[in-house]
């Protein structure tokens, strides 16, 4: 099946779309985790052991492990980041 332009232009734009989209969804979960995380800090600095201290670090590095890694979905900004590779090699054989 042949593509026209037209119809080209347009997935390629869609592409260009899904990537920022993807982009700014990585952005938005790293400053949601930023506020969580001064949860954790405002907690440290009430916290009146050195113990509990080292508890709120914990609880920190598991929400950072288990809350915030996954959110960012790395992988669909790879997929994205392989999508837009091919463009460009598109492009340049086409031209």
């Amino acid at each position: 099946m042949t593509v026209t332009p037209e119809i080209r232009a347009m997935l390629e734009q869609q592409v260009r779309e899904m990537a920022k989209e993807r982009l700014q969804s990585a952005i938005n979960s790293l400053q949601r985790a930023m506020y969580d995380l001064e949860v954790y800090a405002d907690k440290f600095e009430s916290a009146s052991t050195d113990y509990d201290r080292a508890k709120v670090m914990n609880y920190a590095i598991n929400h950072l492990y288990c809350n915030i890694q996954p959110n960012l979905r790395i992988d669909l900004l790879a997929d994205s980041q392989a999508e837009l590779a091919k463009l460009e090699a598109s492009n340049a054989r086409n031209v």
